[in-house]
């Protein structure tokens, strides 16, 4: 069987360079290899990587029964739960999946954008000028506010409030090199007691478990029909067949929308970055900003063009998740190789971002390129594609763009670290490699004296 060309070096440091620094794993083998190369990955049969448009195009339009993709999320299985979305295909995947999209886009999503800007704002007045601000800390706590609110609503019960503060706590050690360590390594997973690293985990999970599953069993006692928050819309869907969500599927459900809150943070916060970098693209900007009729319009902002040729190239450049993998059922030719069931087809989304022959000077931060030329979706794809597309494709920009507007409009800020950053792993997407820091300096026109939105927030 003819196959693409490998790294020559040893297996053990192939999966240390792809669990360690994977973008720079993906540009060493693009550029020494091209379109198409190999892993050795113990364990893992066949790891093909692609990056040329038509073959991502043969990949995410391939037939749904010729991939799996439930099985590359297993080790998530703890925290999402078995009715997540993620660990499903075929017919129960494409069932959850419609029944969750609405309450991620469209109108729907568009309710949350004043709950966005009064967020940022908030936490902007909290820091004190002068001061260093943990930036990176900062988009994380923020993300994850955002998005327990938008699920929950504004409600501020002592069950929510326990929920949310709950949830965080979990988050946060979830994000622990040692805890990730637990979820890829599965023979780790043992209750040691309160004290262990699994033993934790799995106590705090049972006290959202529980949390969640009575604030379940609250809504179905006391229907709000009114009521826009997520949890409340995934309550009222119905599939095609008039059934709504059981209390363990809408438990999943949440808990695979919440774990997206990372990924927001971490382009919101290279954003940030370039633009501190980029001091012609800052002014630019802000020249877009201040030339809105009206400041509280938050559709309105998110249509920007500059803004969103900004968080198009950040994207680009920083894509949260780096790759979209699947795994093959029926044996699969792409590019002139034919491989068998159980190969991992890996749609290689950082490299095809990197191409110079789509972007030219792929490493400059250039968001111009998305205003000169519309890309396809095979060659610009940060939430991967086809049938297995991030559900928050739509919401995701939508908040990151309003972000950084409220920020940027109102804020004067100076990296205190000018050193560049490098992109290494972080769960299963990827992160900067140290945390980046700002300074407030001033603030644009006059200090914020209390966090106004002339648009009522109708988030419940």
């Amino acid at each position: 069987m003819k196959l693409p060309p490998c790294p020559r070096t040893p297996s053990f440091v192939q999966v240390y360079q792809w669990a360690t620094r994977p973008t720079h794993f993906l540009d060493s083998c693009a550029q020494r290899f091209g379109d198409i190369f190999m892993a050795r990955w113990p364990g893992y049969g066949l790891t093909v990587f692609v990056n040329h448009p038509e073959a991502i195009k043969q990949i995410f339009t391939a037939p749904p029964e010729t991939f799996s993709t439930a099985q590359i999320y297993e080790i998530l299985r703890p925290v999402v739960g078995d009715q997540s979305l993620m660990l499903m295909d075929g017919k129960p995947h494409r069932r959850q999946r419609s029944l969750v999209m609405p309450a991620l886009h469209g109108e729907r999503m568009r309710l949350y954008g004043q709950l966005i800007c009064k967020l940022t704002e908030q936490m902007m007045e909290q820091q004190e000028l002068g001061e260093e601000i943990n930036l990176s800390s900062c988009m994380q706590t923020l993300s994850l506010n955002i998005v327990l609110q938008i699920v929950f609503g504004l409600d501020e019960t002592d069950q929510l409030i326990q929920l949310r503060q709950k949830f965080m706590e979990m988050f946060n050690w979830i994000r622990s090199p040692l805890l990730i360590l637990h979820l890829v390594v599965k023979s780790l997973r043992i209750n040691w007691g309160p004290w262990s690293a699994w033993g934790r985990y799995l106590r705090l999970r049972n006290e959202v478990d529980k949390l969640l599953y009575a604030e379940i069993a609250q809504r179905r006692k006391y229907p709000q029909p009114e009521r826009t928050d997520i949890l409340s819309l995934l309550m009222a869907a119905h599939d095609e067949e008039g059934q709504p969500m059981s209390d363990k599927e809408l438990h999943d459900e949440v808990m695979t929308v919440l774990t997206g809150y990372e990924s927001v943070a971490t382009a919101t916060l290279c954003s940030l970055y370039c633009l501190q970098k980029h001091p012609e693209v800052l002014q630019k900007l802000r020249q877009e900003l201040d030339s809105i009729s009206d400041p509280s319009d938050t559709n309105a902002i998110a249509k920007l063009p500059y803004l969103t040729a900004i968080s198009q190239e950040t994207m680009r450049l920083y894509p949260p998740v780096v790759v979209a993998m699947r795994v093959a059922k029926t044996p699969f030719e792409v590019m002139n190789y034919r491989f068998p069931v159980g190969s991992q087809i890996v749609a290689d989304i950082y490299s095809v971002h990197q191409r110079q022959d789509l972007f030219p000077n792929p490493k400059q931060f250039k968001p111009e390129r998305f205003l000169e030329r519309q890309f396809s979706q095979y060659e610009y794809f940060p939430f991967g594609g086809g049938d297995r597309r991030c559900i928050g494709y739509a919401f995701a920009p939508f908040q990151m763009k309003l972000v950084l507007a409220t920020i940027v409009s109102r804020y004067k800020l100076q990296l205190t670290d000018d050193r560049p950053i490098r992109l290494v792993r972080n769960a299963a997407g990827v992160a900067p490699d140290k945390d980046i820091k700002m300074m407030l300096t001033g603030y644009r026109h006059q200090k914020p004296k209390s966090t106004s939105i002339s648009t009522p927030i109708n988030v419940r």
